[in-house]
């Protein structure tokens, strides 16, 4: 694929990116991958003080990632984006130990396993030139 066929899609998941790129959203999808959660668990299970989390959670929303639907007085919140799980999966398991468990990768087209050092990517690698 040509470096310009890859302008768009490299924008998309620089901006995806982006929205998950910050430590209060990662927790909260990283306890949505579990199943649905109403603000109050969150505010509790995180320990992110209310203001906070309804910010964090409005940025999620906003970008299609979480859904939220009323039950009574409270606000239930779920993983809508589901490029957002094998995500979220990979960092559990680079930076917190956890196995990436077979059912959260994506299925379909494309490798059937994640690429190892040194295998092309979808992207290119940006290389920085050396000091002279």
């Amino acid at each position: 694929m040509a470096g310009a066929d890859l302008q768009p899609m490299a924008e998309q998941a620089a901006e995806f990116l982006k929205v998950l790129a910050n430590a209060n959203r990662m927790m909260i999808v990283c306890h949505l991958l579990g199943g649905e959660r109403s603000v109050a668990d969150l505010e509790a299970e995180l320990g992110i003080r209310q203001p906070t989390l309804s910010q964090q959670l409005g940025i999620l929303r906003e970008a299609g990632i979480i859904a939220g639907r009323r039950e009574a007085k409270s606000v239930i919140y779920r993983l809508t984006d589901e490029r957002a799980r094998p995500l979220i999966a990979l960092m559990n398991s680079l930076f917190c130990g956890q196995p990436v468990a077979p059912a959260v990768l994506p299925a379909g087209p494309g490798p059937s396993r994640p690429a190892s050092l040194g295998e092309a990517a979808a992207f290119p690698t940006i290389r920085r030139r050396s000091a002279p």
